[in-house]
């Protein structure tokens, strides 16, 4: 089971179904730098050598390079999924927060795998999932553009849902011309948190027309699947575990999944426990991936 941390609420987009805020919690929370790092050494000695951190986003976070720098020192393999603006420009996070423009080279050095969004071929199917003002498209194509540069290890992700199923050969044309792209992720739209739910019946497919969408991606990329990675809701069940911005593990299962009318309501006896408490380490490491069975 792969290890998925918030490490930030606030975003430079506004996805109508976005899996963060999966739980009822403050406003504005994250977990403390020196009590994530606690946690993850023991992670790391636990035999878990690999992490993915999201949010949200986590380049909103004020001290995201220094928080990659002391993840990097302790030996993890780190993906880290963002929308990449700050890579190209001075940006307003959506708390109001003014991010100044990183580093590339230096994102590029400390992570491992940096994933990038997109989920269309324009700006108007872009939008129909994850909501922006910008010319999206071609700012993600220069966010991965600039990383390139460096030598990024560049990951798309796109969520094939409902508003994008016409746009599958179009998508995979504009992919396929990105020749430095090293990994092209297409995962199936699940209601996951808060939104995730309250939008389901806009974005949720059949397993059948995932399967299209799959097949129209294939037929483009002539069938070569070295670059591909498909992610149906099936193969996804139980392999994630998600540490909220609250420090609370749990895993994904969408039978314990509810709505109020609003709030995202996950049952306490879903949570394995909560970083912030040590006693309750072990019991999450045991749900995770070990380095000897991730070589099998």
């Amino acid at each position: 089971m792969h290890l998925n941390i918030f490490v930030s609420q606030s975003c430079f987009v506004h996805c109508k179904g976005c899996y963060s805020f999966s739980r009822e919690e403050e406003k504005g929370k994250t977990i403390p730098t020196k009590e994530l790092i606690d946690f993850l050494k023991f992670v790391y000695n636990s035999g878990c050598k690999k992490i993915t951190l999201c949010g949200g986003d986590p380049l909103t976070r004020e001290d995201i390079v220094e928080l990659l720098e002391k993840i990097k020192e302790i030996g993890f393999t780190i993906s880290l999924d963002t929308v990449g603006s700050p890579i190209i420009k001075d940006i307003v996070s959506d708390n109001g927060v003014l991010i100044r423009k990183m580093d590339a080279k230096k994102i590029a050095e400390l992570v491992d795998v940096i994933g990038i969004p997109i989920d269309g071929s324009n700006n108007e199917i872009f939008r129909r999932f994850r909501q922006t003002n910008v010319d999206i498209v071609n700012e993600q194509l220069t966010v991965c553009e600039e990383l390139n540069k460096f030598g990024a290890y560049i990951c798309i992700n796109t969520v094939a849902h409902k508003g994008n199923l016409e746009d599958a050969y179009e998508l995979a044309k504009l992919i396929k011309k990105l020749d430095y792209i090293n990994k092209w992720q297409i995962f199936q739209y699940e209601p996951l948190g808060k939104y995730g739910l309250k939008n389901r019946e806009l974005f949720e497919i059949t397993d059948k027309e995932f399967l299209n969408f799959q097949s129209a991606v294939l037929e483009v990329f002539d069938n070569d699947i070295s670059k591909l990675q498909f992610k149906s809701s099936f193969n996804r069940k139980n392999a994630y575990m998600l540490i909220d911005n609250s420090g609370n593990a749990w895993i994904p299962a969408l039978e314990n999944m509810s709505l109020s009318e609003y709030s995202y309501i996950l049952n306490d006896n879903v949570i394995i426990g909560n970083i912030v408490n040590r006693n309750d380490w072990c019991k999450i490491c045991s749900h995770l991936d070990r380095e000897f069975y991730s070589k099998l």
